[in-house]
């Protein structure tokens, strides 16, 4: 899996649970919820969405992918080599 992938598949992963978190807050009634089940499930999903943008920020490199770092590999794909990321 190229690392292009890996960020469609979290950036996917995140806005499910984004949406599964605006889906909680509107239909879970917090008011009577005695026990803060609602709650807790609201600060676990919050909790993974941080984790995944996180880890999504440690794939997406702070690289200017200088001309002299990149090269091809043998399908024709350019990547850095400084930072190993897709160009095209």
């Amino acid at each position: 899996m190229t690392v292009k992938k890996a960020i469609k598949i979290l950036d996917w992963w995140m806005n499910q649970k984004k949406e599964a978190v605006n889906k909680l807050k509107i239909e879970w009634d917090f008011q009577n919820d005695s026990h803060g089940v609602g709650r807790i499930l609201l600060d676990v999903e919050q909790t993974i969405i941080s984790n995944l943008e996180t880890i999504r920020k440690e794939l997406v490199p702070n690289c200017k992918h200088p001309k002299k770092m990149r090269d091809k590999t043998a399908n024709g794909q350019v990547y850095c080599m400084n930072c190993n990321f897709d160009l095209e």
